[in-house]
C-alpha cells in the first residue's frame, strides 16, 4: 500500500498494533521513520493529531492510519475533521471489528457504516474496500485527490503474537519527524 503513496506525505497512525506493523514494516524495507509520527498512548485522537498538521503543511498529503475502534471513540473529531477547509486529508481506517491492541473486545465497527458517517460529517469521498485488488485503485484515486477523503478497509481480525514494538526511542522519532516536516 506505501508504495501507492505519493512521494511527499506524512503519516499519522493510531497507538497499538497498527503503529507498530507500519513500523516494522519501514524496518524490513530499510525506510526511515522521519514520515510517520506514531500517536502512542492516545487511543481517539489520531485524526485531530492528523487535521492540525494538515491545516498547517497543505502542500503535503496527510495520510491517517487509525482503526475501528479509536474512530469510534472520538468520533466528534471526525464532524471536526469533515468541517476543515483542507484539501490533503486522507483517513484510513483499518476495520477488523475489535479493539484488537487492549484485548480483542469487540467494537461496532463492522455493524456501522463508517463511510456514511464520514460523508454526513462532511468528507468529500469516501470509499470501503474488502479485498487487494479494491485496496489498490482506491489507494491510487485518493493519491492525488483534492479534499478530505475517507477510505475504509475491511480486515480480519488477528495479528502476529510475536509483533515487536518501535526499536528508536519515542523522542527521537518525535524529533525526526519534526525535522522532516519543517524542511
Amino acid at each position: 500500500m506505501l508504495n501507492n503513496i505519493n512521494e511527499d506525505y506524512i503519516i499519522v497512525s493510531t497507538t497499538g498494533k497498527t503503529s507498530r506493523e507500519l513500523f516494522e514494516l519501514r524496518e524490513k524495507h530499510g525506510e526511515s521513520h522521519e514520515r510517520d509520527f506514531l500517536v502512542v498512548g492516545s487511543m481517539g485522537h489520531v485524526s485531530s493529531i492528523a487535521l492540525g498538521i494538515a491545516l498547517n503543511k497543505k502542500d503535503r498529503s496527510i495520510y491517517v492510519f487509525d482503526g475501528d475502534g479509536s474512530f469510534i471513540m472520538h468520533m466528534g473529531s471526525v464532524a471536526v475533521n469533515g468541517q476543515a477547509k483542507i484539501e490533503n486529508f486522507r483517513h484510513i481506517v483499518f476495520n477488523n471489528g475489535s479493539h484488537e491492541s487492549v484485548g480483542g473486545q469487540p467494537t461496532v465497527g463492522q455493524v456501522i457504516n463508517i463511510t456514511d458517517i464520514a460523508r454526513a460529517c462532511g468528507y468529500d469521498v469516501t470509499y470501503s474496500v474488502g479485498n487487494e485488488e479494491e485496496l489498490e485503485k482506491a489507494i491510487k484515486d485518493i493519491a492525488g485527490y483534492k479534499g478530505k477523503v475517507l477510505l475504509e478497509i475491511k480486515i480480519k481480525n488477528g495479528s502476529r503474537v510475536d509483533l515487536g514494538r518501535p526499536t528508536i526511542s519515542l523522542k527521537k522519532m518525535k524529533d525526526d519527524f519534526m525535522e522532516r516536516i519543517n524542511r
